[in-house]
């Protein structure tokens, strides 16, 4: 779902180019890289880690050809303030981590500037904000409270683990999200289907999503009005020439 906007950016078939997990697509004057990292800190901390690694920790003037100008990273997040209503984007001037003794991470000053003024300049509000990556899905207010005490006004799953990889390969990164359920929303306990990956396992998920009907439908059409938000914003930015600079 948080991959399809841009992929619809590509070909017609979507697809693009595909090797070793990578869909390798043009848009406009940019060429962009996909890589859809899975749900969970695990998951992200591995594939940006497989992405990077040519660049991470190492100096040489060699290693500069085919280095990436940036990273971005994109999908949903869940509100953690009132102020943030669904389908809101919000671009993180830093984010935290629930894992014990994990420092913030600053995503880069001047992309995330040019970034906003994009969006604003095509009609796309957005809001900065500090972001924090949990491995464990905010479920209910009390939830939300919590992680907004430590400092944070959006969750996800996977940001702090990827900017940590990208910042050590020396690369601006920026994290646009788009709020999917908010503050207020109490979520189907989709904790129970976690995996030893901290991955959604389908049937478990199935089980808690049957059990709480309702609320996982509110979820679902909740998220794809937000998805459909952040690929018209992303149709304007990852089309706009030089947007890095």
């Amino acid at each position: 779902m948080e991959a399809a906007p841009v992929l619809r950016l590509g070909p017609p078939n979507g697809a693009g180019r595909r090797e070793r997990g990578v869909v390798s697509l043009s848009v406009g004057r940019n060429h962009l890289d996909l890589r859809i990292t899975g749900m969970g800190p695990q998951l992200a901390r591995s594939t940006a880690a497989q992405a990077l690694r040519p660049w991470t920790g190492r100096s040489e003037v060699a290693l500069a050809a085919g280095k990436p100008d940036a990273v971005l990273v994109v999908g949903l997040c869940g509100g953690l303030k009132e102020s943030l209503p669904g389908s809101r984007l919000v671009l993180y001037t830093r984010c935290l981590s629930t894992a014990n003794g994990q420092a913030a991470l600053e995503c880069s000053p001047l992309l995330t500037h040019r970034l906003r003024d994009l969006l604003s300049s095509r009609g796309f509000p957005s809001d900065v904000a500090v972001g924090i990556t949990s491995a464990r899905i905010a479920v209910t207010a009390e939830d939300r409270l919590g992680l907004a005490q430590a400092g944070a006004d959006v969750v996800d799953m996977e940001s702090y683990e990827i900017l940590a990889v990208a910042n050590r390969a020396g690369l601006p990164t920026a994290v646009l999200r788009v709020v999917g359920d908010t503050a207020a929303q109490d979520l189907p306990d989709f904790n129970q289907a976690l995996d030893a990956r901290g991955a959604l396992d389908g049937r478990k998920a199935l089980r808690v999503a049957l059990g709480a009907p309702m609320r996982t439908l509110r979820l679902l059409k909740a998220n794809r009005r937000a998805i459909d938000h952040l690929g018209k914003a992303l149709k304007t930015v990852l089309t706009a020439d030089g947007f890095i600079t």
